[in-house]
């Protein structure tokens, strides 16, 4: 079985590829799904989500929030990388352990995981080969407002937040261009869907892994910005 990585930008389309890839038979895992999960059941995730950002991130259910969590790490880089720091070991286990299982199966050619800061989190070693889904800016705005996001601004703060895309496109061994139609973009799907089952298995290497803090270094410094 190859394990596929699936990653992009934000809003460059990932959900939608990543269903593409469910059609064709492939077994799909989300790190937004897990993530969903470790807040809404996980007491010790819960826990110390509240201990770093206090009580203003609860609903009035007594739930975490996701919208008003999103809000406060999406301002603030630190916040962010202390959430991503608290949830990403979890959601690397999790991840981890979807893929042993279907190997277990021995049913599945192919698992996806679709996971949104797969490179930023160090985690390139743990898959055979890491998809990359690309749009534009005027895309990734579009399809950002279409979602319920508040502005272009907080768009930015967003993109600001993750590696520059071209960066994630040139450590990718496959590239999906969802600038056009879907069929377009399914068209791409199928052919690599193909190219992959005939993929020979072999793990990336931990020497082709881009450590987080290497990321995070870089977005210190100013460089992490969007494709235009």
């Amino acid at each position: 079985m190859i394990r596929l990585g699936l990653t992009g930008g934000c809003c460059t389309g990932k959900s939608t590829v990543a269903q593409m890839f469910s059609r064709l038979g492939a077994e799909v895992v989300s790190a937004d799904g897990i993530v969903h999960r470790l807040l809404r059941e996980d007491q010790d995730v819960k826990s110390g989500v509240l201990s770093i950002f206090g009580e203003a991130v609860l609903a009035n259910d007594g739930a975490i929030d996701r919208e008003k969590l999103a809000d406060i790490v999406f301002h603030d880089k630190e916040s962010l990388t202390r959430l991503t720091d608290l949830l990403y070991p979890k959601v690397k286990r999790d991840i981890r352990r979807v893929f042993e299982e279907m190997e277990g199966k021995g049913t599945q050619e192919i698992c996806v995981a679709e996971v949104p800061l797969l490179i930023e989190e160090g985690a390139l070693d743990l898959y055979d080969a890491v998809l990359v889904v690309k749009a534009n800016y005027s895309n990734q705005l579009r399809r950002f407002l279409q979602r319920g996001g508040k502005s272009q601004a907080d768009l930015g703060r967003r993109i600001a937040n993750q590696m520059d895309l071209t960066e994630k496109v040139r450590l990718a061994d496959y590239v999906i261009d969802n600038d056009g139609s879907l069929d377009q973009t399914f068209e791409q799907v199928k052919n690599i869907y193909q190219n992959i089952r005939l993929r020979p298995r072999q793990r990336r290497g931990a020497s082709s892994t881009l450590a987080a803090g290497d990321v995070r270094s870089k977005a210190n410094k100013g460089k992490i910005k969007s494709e235009r």
